[in-house]
């Protein structure tokens, strides 16, 4: 059922918004260490060049320790990573595999350090995996049924929606970050050409919930004010492709993306799209409660897999 292994992933394809800072208007900053260390202490780099100077786009995964066990449910495996970018540990996981006879419970804790814990954001918090190209059907339980982030679902409502996978992907003039759902509770992906066939995903959190949405501003938080569940998003291109591409005539065509798989980000924690933050000040800014504070972590969370078969699936997607 799955094109590809579970991963970590802490990083995004920039949004406009992401971009701005001083170095949009004056490149060169970005070349010029000093300088380029000031302004990121007094905050006016953009998000993306504080992330890419962190390395959070070349991170390494390290393997410290991986445990077998044998329970009355099933085998479970335990294991232990580093991620690591320019000889600095930015974070540390603990993901934890039970093993059911129907399904797979994944449970993650994620630890930041080092340089990550000086930016004023993460990007995301969660993990990614990919699904054969024929589940192109999307169904799910939270906001739709267009795009929807931390600080743009207002107008999306909380529902079970359904649609395509291709039709997702929003064609920005810059590739970018897109196609987002917000607050999800369960999504499945199926094959529409044999119904009953697919990949059914159940996200929980035992952590209390966030702080609600403030009508001027709050502080930032470990996840972005509001939050009622997981940011989705699934897409035939991956970050590094949205992320390099300059223009959209760039990335490959439809017909050739739909020989794809499918690529699947589920996030416990996703930073808001920003624009009109700090009171106003920043026409791009994101507002303080919609972002990640990476020193209020820990993160936990749990999500499920498990196969979707005739008998367990009956909507019509």
């Amino acid at each position: 059922l799955l094109a590809s292994g579970l991963g970590h992933c802490f990083t995004r394809a920039s949004i406009d918004n992401d971009r701005c800072g001083l170095d949009f208007f004056v490149p060169v900053i970005s070349k010029v260490p000093v300088v380029r260390s000031i302004l990121a202490n007094t905050g006016n780099l953009s998000n993306a060049l504080v992330w890419r100077m962190a390395g959070l786009d070349q991170l390494q995964a390290k393997l410290l320790t991986s445990e077998w066990s044998q329970g009355s449910a099933g085998p479970s495996l335990r294991v232990r990573d580093e991620f690591v970018a320019r000889g600095q540990t930015c974070f540390t996981t603990h993901t934890s595999y039970e093993f059911g006879s129907e399904e797979l419970t994944v449970e993650v804790l994620v630890e930041a350090s080092g340089p990550v814990c000086r930016m004023p954001t993460l990007a995301r918090i969660g993990v990614s995996f990919a699904v054969p190209k024929q589940f192109s059907k999307l169904t799910w339980l939270g906001c739709g049924a267009g795009e929807s982030y931390p600080d743009r679902k207002a107008g999306t409502p909380w529902a079970v929606h359904c649609s395509d996978v291709d039709s997702q992907h929003v064609d920005y003039i810059v590739p970018s970050e897109n196609g987002g759902k917000a607050d999800v509770h369960w999504a499945a992906l199926t094959d529409p050409s044999q119904p009953g066939s697919g990949l059914l995903l159940r996200y929980t959190c035992r952590e209390p919930v966030g702080s609600e949405e403030r009508p001027g501003d709050g502080p930032a938080e470990k996840r972005p004010a509001g939050t009622r569940g997981a940011q989705l998003n699934v897409s035939r291109l991956t970050v590094a492709e949205l992320e390099n591409a300059t223009h959209r005539h760039e990335l490959p065509s439809r017909s050739a993306l739909r020989e794809r798989p499918v690529q699947v980000h589920l996030d416990t924690a996703h930073a808001g799209v920003g624009g009109c933050g700090e009171g106003g000040a920043k026409l791009w800014a994101t507002a303080s409660q919609f972002l990640i504070d990476p020193k209020k972590g820990p993160w936990t969370y749990r999500f499920t897999l498990r196969p979707v078969t005739a008998e367990s699936w009956r909507h019509e997607g």
